[in-house]
């Protein structure tokens, strides 16, 4: 055991061997920590007596600034994988007024260089950044003008050097390759306005970030917009990098994959354009609706005429902007309209939801006839009065089947109100407002009456009109109080797809769609799967459908008679050689209120091959005949698409 050893076993251990140590060491720590507080002192008093008014300067002189990085929204492809929208850049000049010159002469020097770059006049430049500074915003980025040429933002960036605050910057915009063919299914995006405060504050868009406007760049705004990155700098006063303090990047937006083919809407739409510029038709509208009665994917969705949704990336420009005003104000048109989810009376089309309802509540079988001898038919009502029911032909004695293929009114008067003191109404008895009511259920069960469920925004309703209805539409000023009252005329009319009836020209097609597939009402789609942006799948559309109470063998009665219809019956001019298509046309009667004379609707909806249905097209003018105008340009939109399209 050594000394230390041994110490520590006697008296007094080793607390008293440690106060008997020397006690150097410690004051010589002690010595060195007040020579360290005496070099930090002097230190501080020469930061703040010597250099205190540089470092002033230099924090009044920089600023921290926060600059957001708008990520690329997704893209739009076709179901080939055609894109349909461009992401491009954006060139902006802007100004953060706080970093301006104190100097009011050095500021408007810079003003009048920005005038001579950018074409803004420096008195509204000036105006802009003493508005900013008055509502206390002069710390944040103020945009002056965007949409720059290339050749401007080249210039800018050049001068930025020799103009403290100003930069150039870049960021998403949006480019349309297809154009006017594909406006009204894809939109346009747009700025933030001031009655979008509540999407900053909720959703935490940026004061400069771009919007879905219309189309599905509205309607899949979540999915498409992405999130803002940004980077947090100091600056001096010249605006150069003193510290990067943080860079959040931004996260692009995922991608759409629609069932849409670019190449049958292109076809489509210059199919109908060139039918609407022939000056011996006198419509002015059409629309077109092309799906699959197996899966509801919709291959072409045409509206005519349509717009450049390429405008409203830079409203402002003259040209733009006069575009968009002619738009706003075509009254005849409707470009900004998306006509195919657009309602109109359907005409004959509806016959098929009657000929539906007339057999399922057995007041007719398939081969109930009615001899169609004169295109007039009178017919005495309870009070004695008469009412003459109305054909286009005289068709002889026909069956449901030959009604469907020659489009009987007569024949479908007696499938709906009846022929009265001969035939009752629908619901086996003369009450009126019942056998309406009964068709109606039928109309709403094919999905008529209410939106089709389609993933695009302002899809109209349409109208199927029952007693209540009619009362309430029909009262108050400028109606009669006999106005109001439901008659049998109104319950023939709906019968045949007129009167108040309406309906757009994809709920019709859905229809059609319906007795093609064996009852199936399937929800139109027009996205088929969301992507990431490395192209991953995040979620493929699965078809969704609920069953129409029709019975197989009703529909397939109802199915012989389009088939007919296009081979030998009204809807031949649909016929395309090796195409096997059932079809029905429709005619709708309207008042034209501008001038008082009665015009028509030209309908066409109809399905192939027969036997194994693959597409149904439906195609509607907004003036003229089924069979003269619809039929013939859904016959050759078949045929391009059996020869042009894979399923």
């Amino acid at each position: 055991m050594d000394a230390f050893d041994e110490g520590e076993f006697k008296d007094g251990g080793p607390a008293t061997r440690s106060r008997n140590r020397p006690h150097g060491n410690l004051n010589a720590l002690r010595a060195a920590v007040l020579c360290l507080f005496g070099i930090l002192g002097v230190r501080l008093a020469w930061m703040q007596l010597i250099d205190g008014a540089s470092y002033a300067q230099r924090s009044k002189e920089n600023h921290i600034i926060q600059t957001n990085i708008l990520p690329p929204r997704g893209l739009i492809f076709d179901r080939n994988g055609t894109p349909l929208v461009e992401n491009t850049p954006v060139y902006t000049a802007t100004v953060v007024p706080d970093l301006l010159p104190a100097s009011s002469d050095t500021r408007y020097a810079i003003y009048n260089k920005l005038e001579s770059i950018i074409g803004v006049p420096a008195l509204e430049i000036q105006t802009q950044i003493d508005a900013a500074e008055q509502g206390k915003t002069g710390d944040q980025q103020l945009t002056l003008k965007d949409h720059l040429t290339s050749d401007q933002a080249l210039m800018l960036d050049e001068a930025t050097t020799d103009m403290p605050g100003v930069s150039l910057s870049v960021t998403p915009g949006r480019s349309y390759p297809a154009g006017i063919d594909l406006s009204n299914i894809l939109g346009y995006t747009g700025p933030l306005f001031q009655e979008d405060a509540s999407l900053i504050a909720q959703k935490g868009y940026q004061y400069n970030e771009s919007i879905g406007r219309a189309g599905l760049e509205a309607q899949y705004e979540d999915q498409l917009r992405g999130q803002a990155g940004f980077t947090a700098n100091e600056q001096n006063a010249q605006g150069d990098l003193v510290t990067a303090l943080k860079t959040k990047d931004p996260v692009p937006g995922n991608n759409l994959k629609l069932s849409i083919d670019a190449g049958l809407q292109n076809y489509t739409y210059q199919l109908l354009s060139s039918t609407l510029d022939d000056p011996t038709w006198d419509a002015h509208i059409a629309a077109a609706v092309v799906m699959s009665p197996k899966t509801g994917q919709i291959y072409a969705m045409v509206s005519v005429p349509g717009y450049d949704n390429n405008a409203y990336e830079n409203p402002t420009d003259p040209a733009n902007a006069a575009l968009i005003q002619q738009w706003n104000t075509d009254n005849v048109g409707h470009p900004l309209m998306n006509h195919a989810v657009s309602e109109a009376a359907p005409g004959s089309t509806f016959k098929l939801i009657t000929a539906s309802a007339a057999l399922q509540t057995g007041l007719i079988t398939p081969q109930t006839s009615w001899d169609v001898t004169s295109t007039t038919l009178e017919v005495k009502g309870e009070n004695g009065q008469i009412y003459n029911l109305y054909d286009w032909r005289v068709h002889g004695n026909i069956d449901l089947r030959a009604a469907i293929e020659w489009s009987s009114d007569i024949y479908f008067y007696m499938a709906s109100c009846g022929i009265l003191g001969q035939t009752k109404a629908l619901g086996n008895s003369n009450d009126q407002e019942k056998a309406a009511a009964i068709l109606g259920s039928y109309a709403r069960a094919y999905g008529l009456g209410a939106p089709t469920g389609v993933d695009l925004p302002d899809e109209a309703d349409g109208v199927i009109p029952d007693a209540q209805q009619k009362a309430r539409t029909h009262s108050g000023p400028g109606f009669n109080p006999e106005d109001a009252a439901w008659y049998y005329a109104d319950t023939c009319f709906m019968g045949i797809g007129q009167g108040d009836v309406t309906a757009t020209p994809l709920q019709i097609a859905r229809m059609t769609a319906a007795v093609a597939n064996g009852g199936k009402l399937l929800t139109p789609q027009l996205v088929s799967e969301i992507d990431s942006p490395d192209g991953k799948l995040i979620k493929k559309m699965e078809p969704q459908s609920k069953q129409v109470p029709v019975s197989a063998a009703n529909l397939q009665v109802i199915r012989e008679g389009m088939h007919l219809g296009v081979e030998q019956g009204v809807s031949a001019t649909a016929q395309i050689p090796g195409l096997d298509i059932a079809g029905k046309t429709g005619t709708s009667e309207f008042i034209d209120y501008t001038d008082g004379l009665t015009k028509s609707h030209a309908w066409f909806t109809g399905f192939a091959p027969y036997n194994d249905p693959e597409v149904v097209v439906t195609v509607y003018y907004d003036l003229g005949v089924g069979s003269e105008k619809a039929a013939p340009a859904a016959g050759k939109i078949l045929d391009y698409f059996f020869k042009n399209v894979k399923p």
